[in-house]
């Protein structure tokens, strides 16, 4: 047994909630479906309240509404469709799961133009490849190898290579790759390579981007100053100061970038530091809940003692788990 998986298992002994359960026995001891206890946490998660709150309010669609800009005026917990699909990834929901197939389907038929995008459109060139990309970028999540992902990388993956032909972040070959290749305009916009949508596409397969593009594409986002667009924090260990929303940022950009092979090779530092903000009893805890976020919680409320502590615990160990792999 691992020292991460030494840490779950005092965790699993101490009867978690059941999406942590099914958090740990897949992700961190890889346990087989077949293993009762697996099967047993599953059954609990389908019957916890986050996942009946998301199944209720999924529409007969498979969307949970507007796709990424939120209605306000729907009152709703489960506040857009990239919101649900997070958000059952996080409970532990995979593409086999009704929420999950339900969703996957949505997707496709975006996709495939046979639904109409439903956020209100912006009033520019790009929205019509911005759709399809926040989109892609959301099927990549729970099934990055369904075949109607593959034009959609091939597209963003051409863009990549074209933006690091020298090696470096060229901002100009960008902006030329997008005039042959989609026909807009990406300059100071949320096309550019640095955004959290292109990132979670471009690491959803192995080998997708050349060696050298992908080494240029990390390096760039290493050492950008506030990381990826939308979460905006730094790719480097956590200094104090920080509010809730900002660690849950953090906790989500290395998330996305541990889908990358080549990010054992930057994450060291982070790592070493992570290791050393357990608590007296060996787990961890890193505050209050941020008001945004989509991971947490995993346990039904945070009254009880140790809820906070395994919520934070388990996100933990699973980031640890993936630079073990």
């Amino acid at each position: 047994m691992t020292f991460i998986q030494d840490i779950a298992r005092q965790i699993l002994d101490a009867g978690p909630p059941p999406a942590i359960r099914v958090r740990l026995l897949r992700d961190i001891f890889h346990s087989s479906f077949e293993n009762p206890q697996f099967i047993q946490a599953k059954n609990d998660l389908d019957k916890s309240g986050w996942v009946i709150q998301l199944k209720s309010e999924q529409r007969h669609d498979g969307s949970w509404g507007r796709f990424h800009s939120a209605d306000t005026k729907h009152r709703q917990s489960i506040s857009t469709t990239e919101f649900g699909v997070e958000r059952a990834q996080s409970l532990g929901l995979d593409d086999s799961h009704p929420i999950g197939s339900k969703a996957i389907n949505y997707l496709v038929r975006l996709l495939e133009d046979q639904l109409e995008f439903p956020d209100p459109p912006e009033k520019n060139d790009r929205w019509p490849i911005g759709t399809k990309l926040f989109t892609a970028s959301t099927l990549a999540r729970i099934k990055p190898d369904h075949s109607i992902l593959n034009g959609f990388m091939q597209l963003w993956s051409a863009i990549a290579e074209k933006t690091f032909t020298s090696g470096k972040y060229d901002s100009e070959a960008e902006m030329e790759a997008h005039r042959r290749l989609t026909g807009v305009s990406v300059k100071n916009s949320y096309l550019r390579l640095h955004g959290k949508y292109q990132i979670i596409l471009l690491s959803s397969r192995p080998n997708l981007l050349s060696r050298k593009t992908e080494t240029s594409l990390l390096n760039w986002l290493w050492h950008r100053g506030n990381g990826m667009g939308y979460l905006e924090m730094p790719l480097t260990p956590l200094l104090h100061g920080f509010s809730p929303n900002q660690i849950d940022r953090w906790f989500t950009s290395l998330e996305i970038m541990s889908r990358f092979s080549g990010w054992h090779e930057r994450a060291k530092d982070i790592i070493q530091w992570l290791w050393k903000q357990r608590n007296k009893d060996g787990f961890w805890d890193f505050g209050p809940k941020a008001s945004h976020t989509i991971f947490m919680p995993l346990s039904e409320n945070w009254q009880k003692k140790s809820a906070r502590k395994f919520d934070w615990t388990t996100r933990t160990l699973l980031l640890l788990e993936k630079y073990n792999e």
